[in-house]
């Protein structure tokens, strides 16, 4: 802990005391602000100096907090100070019975700055997300340096938790997470434009914490859009990789493909594509809408229609599996933004009443060449629409 009370229930910080007050402080009573039993000052020659309970007690607060912790905590409450924001360090929030590492107001809103570094539950996550938003604080999450796993060609390795957590509208300007490393002072913002599994690509801005403000982490935007191109990576990586070591999901997969003589090399290209909320579901994007092309619109007749009802209800097993956003997001659902992006492209029409008819044929590519300079074209139509 940053923060303790003193016996005339004043609120002591221990990270901007200098030395001498720190030395005084030692002989003083100081008492933990939740469980108002004591803690002692804890302020070596290495570590940032911090409060410590006593004993092993029943306090939520009582386990101890890395020294990256500690540091994250206090260069954050520095950053929003310095801005001019309020900060109330180690605020705890008595209806909820929950405590904030920093709240802060910036403008009309309250948020919740909760520096994350050590492993935490999704269910954890998002069970203090929903309590602080039932009393209108923004939690706002920002992971430590075990979290921050970059990997080659935009690749992004990323857990449960961050999946859950994925900062969205109306919060921020587009989908994004945070991380911030206190040992380089670094701040680094992701911009995930797929995810599958624990991998993501997303573009990234990383900065100095000084050459950003708060509200920054909300509106800023990489200077270069990589979408496209991350796509085309993708698709072509999706296409060609070798799968030595497949996931139980995966073998079923391909199996399905091998039983209809087919390869992931010669699918259409408008299989995987991006679709709203994919994030939330277990199932990777191009299975299910493998399946929608295979088992729905290549047996359709041009200008049949069927529904969305019936292609839900054929499709739904796909979707059983779904990850609960810790914020509140669009409900649009994959499915249905997928079949709005196929009426983009041509392939269907959108009719009133949930219904829609079939335009024209997919086309299947005879070469991986032909394939790739599909993917391209189609990509091209789809986000220069």
């Amino acid at each position: 802990m940053l923060k303790a009370m003193n016996e005339q229930g004043q609120a002591v910080v221990s990270f901007s005391q200098p030395r001498e007050k720190l030395e005084q402080m030692r002989s003083e009573a100081l008492y933990c602000p939740d469980c108002k039993q004591p803690v002692i000052l804890k302020a070596g020659e290495v570590n940032i100096p911090h409060f410590a309970h006593r004993s092993d007690g029943q306090c939520r607060h009582g386990q101890g907090e890395s020294d990256t912790h500690l540091k994250g905590k206090m260069h954050l409450a520095k950053w929003l100070f310095q801005q001019k924001h309020p900060i109330y360090l180690e605020y705890f929030v008595k209806s909820i019975q929950q405590r904030a590492d920093i709240i802060t107001k910036v403008g009309k809103f309250y948020y919740a700055i909760e520096y994350q570094c050590s492993p935490i539950e999704p269910q954890e996550l998002l069970k203090r997300t929903e309590g602080f938003l039932s009393q209108q604080i923004i939690p706002i999450w920002i992971f430590g340096p075990s979290y921050d796993q970059p990997l080659k060609q935009g690749f992004f390795k990323i857990n449960t938790a961050i999946r859950t957590s994925l900062l969205t509208s109306p919060y921020a300007k587009s989908l994004r997470f945070f991380t911030y490393n206190p040992s380089k002072f670094t701040f680094s913002i992701y911009y995930p434009s797929t995810v599958h599994q624990n991998l993501a690509f997303s573009s990234s801005t990383t900065k100095p914490i000084t050459d950003l403000s708060f509200q920054d982490l909300l509106i800023h935007e990489p200077t270069e859009n990589r979408e496209k191109d991350q796509w085309l990576l993708q698709k072509r990586r999706f296409r060609t990789k070798q799968r030595q070591f497949t996931s139980d999901e995966e073998k079923k997969y391909l199996q399905f493909l091998y039983n209809n003589r087919l390869h992931p090399q010669y699918l259409p290209s408008c299989i995987y594509l991006p679709v709203q909320n994919y994030h939330l579901y277990h199932t990777p994007m191009y299975v299910w809408q493998t399946h929608f092309i295979m088992d729905v619109l290549d047996v359709t007749d041009v200008e049949d229609a069927f529904s969305w009802q019936d292609l839900y209800d054929g499709l739904s097993d796909f979707f059983y599996s779904r990850l609960t956003s810790a914020y509140p997001n669009s409900a649009v659902h994959p499915l249905y933004d997928y079949t709005l992006k196929l009426a983009n492209l041509g392939y269907i029409e959108r009719k009133e009443g949930g219904t829609f008819v079939k335009k024209k044929d997919v086309h299947y590519p005879k070469t991986l060449d032909e394939a790739l300079q599909n993917d391209r074209e189609l990509l091209d139509q789809l986000f220069n629409a």
